[in-house]
């Protein structure tokens, strides 16, 4: 799930070639591996977590149990708010391949956004079974992405490029000269949002103790490896003129590597996965958001109906629903305005989406060192793991949220006021959940207490059927 969510192909074929021309340059292999060691200093932290609390809400349960829960409250409304919108943002990039596909090769004329519907309505319906189904679908879809690209990335590394291996490429200097490496290092951290799945399926696996942890340092650096691989062969396949091709090329930039370097029937594949590639990662991120419904809903927070199972499946099945509605209406919306699918659909969302997460992801990573400050540690093995890493981490997540506020116009493309003022809308919706939380616990307390609760098996069945003692929000 984590993978399909990163959706390698993507990442490929869109969002390297971008940061080749004007974000790291050359120097987006390394940036990739930079990204990696930052994201796995935020999994150390995480990974402790994990093992000691297993909950469908994740960021939003380990912040309460670190920070409280007015902090836990503002956390999970900022992460649950942001993967709703990564949901209909990715289906733009869906809708407009799709659309192009079917022109294509049927000579079928049909609007990008009744395509993005379209598959947000199927990610519905498949997600209303149980997340071993869910799991297989995404599989198939990633092992083929994962498949096809390596077989490009080795076959260009193999041959040698037009200039031969590039080293430089590995050398943190160039970060000097390229285009906007904050732009670079944007990009590598939006290749790899979603990552905290892992967490929350905890509940829906069979040892979440063990497996969530493993499951989380494989994701981080498997794909950071995978995408500096890509990256570098991006950078062997045309040399010198690196920047400047991906820059005349951007979307088209991998598929003319692939006519380059490799048979035919590879640029073909690379048309039809992209788009599963798309699908699997809006699933992923519909799953991920419907999950916090789902906790929220659990917890009396939102309407008690969203924290109910399906009695067969048990799927989440009420949140699914509410998400892909949300999805559905954004997408209408954007629409009807005219907008464009990833112009502004596919890249003025992921730029609030990004800043979200990322100071989410901060937050947790404090929550980290509050959480174990009050049960202590042991050895200077848990200092580590519990205090230095997180720290570190939360200082270079601080970083990267800087360097995304500041090149927010380079982003968009537009010096826009409401586009330079999205870190301002993440701060009003962390606060706004801390105000919500204290007036909870003046005039509702029973429902403040069940903020960021962690569930055991047995309370877990029982909230199937019941709704929360004392929620108001009975129905939806």
């Amino acid at each position: 799930m984590v993978t399909a969510a990163a959706a390698p192909l993507v990442v490929v074929s869109t969002y390297i070639p971008i940061s080749f021309a004007f974000g790291a340059g050359i120097t987006a292999p390394i940036t990739y591996l930079a990204a990696t060691l930052i994201l796995l200093l935020f999994a150390i932290g995480f990974a402790q977590m994990a093992k000691r609390i297993t909950a469908a809400g994740a960021f939003y349960n380990f912040s309460t149990q670190g920070l409280g829960r007015p902090v836990g409250l503002g956390t999970g409304w900022t992460i649950m708010l942001a993967y709703a919108m990564i949901a209909p943002a990715i289906s733009g990039g869906f809708g407009y391949f799709t659309s192009s596909m079917l022109a294509k090769y049927l000579s079928l004329e049909i609007p990008w956004w009744i395509c993005s519907i379209a598959g947000l309505a199927l990610m519905f319906v498949i997600s209303y079974f149980k997340v071993t189904v869910t799991g297989r679908v995404l599989g198939i879809a990633l092992g083929l992405e994962v498949l096809i690209v390596f077989i490009l990335a080795t076959a260009i590394i193999i041959s040698g490029g037009t200039d031969g291996q590039v080293p430089q490429a590995f050398n943190p200097a160039g970060w000097l000269t390229a285009p906007a490496v904050g732009i670079g290092f944007f990009f590598a951290f939006w290749s790899w949002i979603g990552f905290e799945t892992t967490a929350i399926y905890g509940e829906e696996t069979t040892d979440p103790k063990e497996s969530v942890p493993r499951a989380t340092y494989i994701a981080v650096i498997t794909l950071g490896l995978f995408y500096a691989f890509a990256a570098y062969s991006g950078v062997v396949g045309f040399g010198d003129e690196t920047q400047t091709q991906a820059g005349n090329l951007v979307g088209e930039y991998f598929f003319v590597l692939a006519d380059m370097y490799t048979w035919p029937i590879v640029g073909v594949l690379m048309d039809f996965l992209v788009i599963t590639g798309f699908f699997a990662c809006s699933f992923a991120f519909h799953n991920n958001a419907s999950r916090y419904l789902f906790s929220m809903g659990r917890d009396g927070i939102l309407p008690s109906r969203l924290g109910r199972t399906h009695p067969s499946h048990k799927s989440p099945y009420i949140a699914n629903g509410v998400q892909a509605g949300i999805a559905i209406i954004t997408v209408a919306i954007f629409a009807s305005l005219g907008a464009d699918p990833l112009l502004h659909l596919g890249t003025w969302l992921p730029i609030f989406c990004t800043a979200a997460v990322v100071f989410v992801q901060m937050t947790v990573s404090i929550a980290v060192i509050g959480y174990f400050f009050k049960i202590g540690r042991r050895g200077i093995g848990d200092y580590w793991k519990t205090l230095i890493a997180p720290a570190l981490g939360a200082i270079a997540q601080a970083v990267v949220l800087v360097l995304l506020t500041i090149y927010i116009p380079f982003l968009a493309e537009h010096d826009i006021l409401a586009l330079n003022l999205i870190p301002l809308y993440v701060g009003i919706i962390f606060v706004g959940g801390i105000i919500y939380a204290l007036y909870l616990r003046a005039k509702k307390p029973q429902i403040y207490l069940q903020i960021g609760r962690v569930y055991d098996d047995e309370e877990e069945e029982s909230m199937a059927e019941e709704p929360i003692p004392g929620s108001t929000a009975t129905t939806l």
